[in-house]
């Protein structure tokens, strides 16, 4: 099976359509892209269109790829942000109780079930 490197890029109305590096055919909505290209490729190699191997690029504005990285930048940092909370609240928790207090008196202390505080506890040991 060959493969066949696809880029789309917005044009003003439609999305044009490279295969292999030149610009062959256009489509009306993203989800076309692919359609579209093992289609041109079916009628010039006279194959079955399912035939191909495509690596479809959708190439998109800098202004939004800026904010997308953007966005995955924070994702992570708020998830290592939210893993590091956990590290402490577990923390805080097998502290109150190396303290003397019970879970049921852990709980609302750092805002969780009773249960929630047990958990805690455990996973700090």
């Amino acid at each position: 099976m060959s493969t066949h490197q696809v880029r789309a890029e917005r044009g003003d109305r439609y999305w044009v359509v490279s295969i292999d590096g030149q610009p062959m055919t256009q489509a009306k909505r993203q989800n076309d892209i692919e359609p579209m290209a093992r289609d041109w490729l079916a009628a010039v190699h006279d194959r079955d269109p399912q035939s191909f191997d495509l690596a479809v690029e959708v190439v998109m504005p800098s202004a939004a790829r800026e904010h997308l990285d953007r966005a995955k930048t924070l994702r992570e940092t708020a998830d290592r942000a939210r893993s590091e909370a956990a590290r402490e609240t577990a923390a805080a928790a097998l502290a109150l109780h190396e303290a003397g207090l019970t879970v049921r008196e852990i709980g609302p202390l750092l805002e969780v079930s009773h249960q929630r505080a047990q958990q805690l506890v455990a996973a700090a040991r």
